[in-house]
This record gives structure tokens, sequence and C-alpha cells, in this order.
């Protein structure tokens, strides 16, 4: 493996183990989604096809979900 394949592989470790840091769900899904992609980079490098479609499900996941949270918190009434 060269530097840059093992480069964005710890990125995407590194982004992973941050994402789990975060208390709030919206924190997370962003940082997970962040090291998703990573892992889907590191796939393509490695030329792992299932390292590849697991990280383009949780990206799938994560962007539904921050869409239905972003939903959430344009429908609920502000208080004065």
């Amino acid at each position: 493996m060269n530097l840059i394949t093992e480069l964005f592989g710890y990125i995407a470790i590194a982004t992973g183990f941050f994402a789990i840091t975060k208390k709030e769900m919206g924190p997370f899904r962003v940082w997970h989604l962040i090291s998703s992609f990573f892992y889907i980079i590191y796939g393509v490098f490695l030329e792992s096809i299932p390292l590849v479609i697991a990280g383009l499900v949780f990206c799938v996941i994560h962007v539904y979900h921050l869409k239905k949270i972003k939903r959430n918190q344009v429908n609920k009434p502000h208080k004065l």
C-alpha cells in the first residue's frame, strides 16, 4: 500500500472515532458521514468493493437521517 492510500484509511478511522465523541445525533451523523466518505475513497484505492458498498450505504443512511433532523427542526415551533 502506498502512503496516500494509508492516509485515507487513517483519516477515515480518526473521523469515525471523533464522531463517537459527539453526544448530539446531528453532529454524530455529520462526522460519521465524513468518515464513511473517506472509507469509500480508501476502498476505491484498495479496490475493495465491500468497503465501498458499506461506505455508500452508511452515507445514504446518514444523509437520510440528517434531512429528517433538519425537517424536524424547521417544523418545530419556536419559543418566545
